[in-house]
């Protein structure tokens, strides 16, 4: 299971309709919560007769083995957004957002983890965004299911530089900013911080524009207001990739595959593209149904917020290491949807 396989094919001349659903394959396989396995395990290389220096290489992808998913009632996929390389942070999980699903990807609703909900970790409490940087998926995925009650099938890890070189090569997003916004403390470089605004109103925004408006915090609504704009960019990720022509635009869909191989690391293997595929092609991010462990008004209020040693945390409202609440809650969306 741990060699490297590359099926080199030699393809038969292909009609424009098989051509198109071929890349069409590809698209569908690029968007946000998409989809680009790296697995360490398998790793397929796709070269013409007469390709040259031209090869697809689609990276490697997760275990080959027969999917267990068509018997069951959902399945969970954890996307993780972390800030990568050249952060103060690099393995932080500023994005923690659970998509449930039928095994078909349909019907699908997202929930969203607080970034600052208290957790234990070992014989001490912690952060539950900081999990990943020190234990790895394994550790996060079970912290996850101790307070939701859920088990993760599938997880996508996703470095945030990845979506800001993704934003740049289809020449950015449009999205309409809610309210002003004047951050004097975002992280900067070496620790230290800058000043990161924009204003109301629709907005076109490049790569690294993008990533300052999802992880900026210091306004009202903090980290819910912050999960908002993670789900809004998304969404409009999704629909520029989904506009893109699998003719014109094959340059830009083969730049945009190279560059979530080098920035995604994932379970789902090739055995589970059918889930990946359906998931990405029938939701609409501007429908999905989000719903956000909240410590917010008008909403369903599980959290409440305090501070330990003057930093800022949310914790369950029945108390720390008590998510009876949380889990009967989750219990009851799921089964609304």
């Amino acid at each position: 299971m741990n060699e490297i396989f590359k099926n080199e094919l030699e393809p038969k001349p292909k009609s424009q309709k098989e051509t198109i659903i071929w890349i069409a394959l590809i698209v569908i396989l690029l968007v946000t919560i998409i989809f680009t396995p790296i697995f360490k395990s398998r790793e397929i290389v796709i070269t013409g007769k007469n390709a040259g220096n031209n090869v697809i290489n689609l990276g490697k992808l997760g275990l080959i083995f027969p999917s267990g998913m068509k018997n069951k009632a959902r399945v969970n996929l954890l996307f993780l957004g972390i800030p990568g390389e050249n952060n103060s942070a690099p393995e932080l999980t500023d994005s923690i957002i659970i998509i449930n699903s039928d095994p078909k990807g349909k019907n699908p609703i997202g929930i969203s983890i607080p970034r600052d909900l208290f957790v234990r970790y070992e014989n001490y409490y912690t952060k539950i965004n900081s999990l990943y940087k020190r234990g790895g998926i394994e550790l996060i995925t079970t912290a996850i299911y101790k307070v939701t009650g859920l088990e993760m099938d599938y997880f996508i890890v996703l470095d945030l530089q990845g979506v800001e070189k993704i934003i740049d090569r289809i020449d950015g997003i449009d999205v309409y900013v809610e309210e002003d916004i004047h951050d004097t403390a975002f992280p900067g470089p070496n620790n230290t911080y800058e000043v990161f605004s924009i204003d109301k109103g629709n907005q076109h925004l490049d790569g690294k524009t993008a990533i300052k408006y999802i992880r900026t915090r210091h306004q009202p609504g903090g980290d819910f207001s912050r999960i908002k704009r993670q789900q809004q960019v998304t969404s409009a990720l999704k629909d520029k990739i989904f506009s893109l022509s699998p003719i014109w635009n094959m340059a830009t869909v083969l730049n945009i595959w190279n560059t979530l191989n080098k920035h995604t690391y994932t379970n789902i293997g090739i055995t589970d593209l059918r889930y990946a595929w359906n998931l990405a092609k029938k939701t609409d991010f501007n429908e999905i149904e989000f719903y956000t462990l909240s410590n917010q008004p008008n909403e369903e209020q599980l959290l409440v917020s305090a501070y330990v040693n003057s930093a800022y945390i949310l914790k369950p409202r029945a108390g720390i290491n008590n998510y009876e609440e949380i889990k009967k809650y989750i219990n009851e969306i799921i089964q609304w949807n």
